[in-house]
């Protein structure tokens, strides 16, 4: 975490994807078209990574559970970045990297119970306002429309787990991260999985100034909205650069990636 700032790994530099419009996460929209028409983007999300074909059964595993999640309303994200989630949290546990799976901005709770699905032997910690996202910053490039918008439910967080990963430590924490990051940081301790799902330039800074000092060395942060929104692009960067880190990003998908803590 030490050195010269300009190899920090920047958005421009991740490897290009396959595809470059937006991938549809959909299923329901494979299953409804056949033939050629079914799209490209759509099977490359489905498909395993190159990581992926050297443990199948965590793959499948991963990909069965965020098909129930997504077409049952619990998450929104990719089929690619749903399995990492999950993938993630398996390998901190298989290799006893200390530490809780915190999840920062869960909506339905689809991305947590991933996590803790991937190990439930973890304590979770789910934080999200549930009265949807706050009005964009200063240094975001959304409109003010956004302000309320993607609106979680707890209830359907709690559903989710009783129904897919029972038995979970499961800590949800109800408010906005600037209230609710302070009073619970100590409760939490140390972290094994990062998911920063903040969308917004000043969600994602407090997640990072607030939980990766407690990431466990061996441990992940996963970064869900780098290559969608700016603001969430900024922070990252500027807490990178200011932090000397120089651990590559992994690029997920159009949007997502995540590094690993040395």
């Amino acid at each position: 975490m030490t050195g010269n700032t300009s190899s920090v790994v920047e958005h421009r530099d991740l490897p290009a994807l396959p595809w470059r419009q937006r991938i549809p996460a959909t299923l329901k929209h494979m299953r409804s078209t056949s033939g050629p028409d079914v799209p490209l983007g759509t099977l490359w999300d489905l498909a395993p990574s190159r990581a992926e074909l050297r443990m199948p059964i965590t793959y499948a595993g991963g990909l069965v559970l965020w098909e129930r999640l997504f077409t049952g309303g619990y998450t929104m994200l990719s089929s690619r970045r749903g399995r990492l989630l999950y993938q993630l949290a398996k390998d901190v546990s298989r290799r006893g990297v200390p530490g809780a799976l915190v999840d920062c901005g869960v909506w339905n709770g689809g991305s947590t119970v991933l996590l803790g699905a991937g190990a439930p032997e973890r304590a979770v910690w789910a934080f999200d306002s549930f009265e949807g996202l706050p009005a964009p910053g200063p240094l975001d490039e959304e409109e003010e429309w956004w302000a309320g918008s993607v609106r979680g439910s707890e209830e359907m967080l709690r559903e989710g787990f009783r129904e897919f990963a029972p038995a979970i430590d499961l800590h949800v924490v109800k408010g906005w991260f600037e209230e609710t990051f302070p009073r619970t940081k100590r409760d939490v301790g140390r972290v094994a999985v990062l998911h920063a799902d903040g969308d917004f330039y000043e969600s994602v800074r407090l997640t990072l100034e607030t939980f990766f000092p407690q990431l466990s060395a061996g441990g992940y942060v996963v970064i869900d909205d780098y290559g969608g929104f700016k603001g969430a692009q900024r922070a990252t960067d500027e807490y990178r650069r200011k932090h000397r880190i120089q651990v590559p990003m992994r690029r997920v998908d159009y949007t997502g990636v995540y590094w690993q803590e040395p």
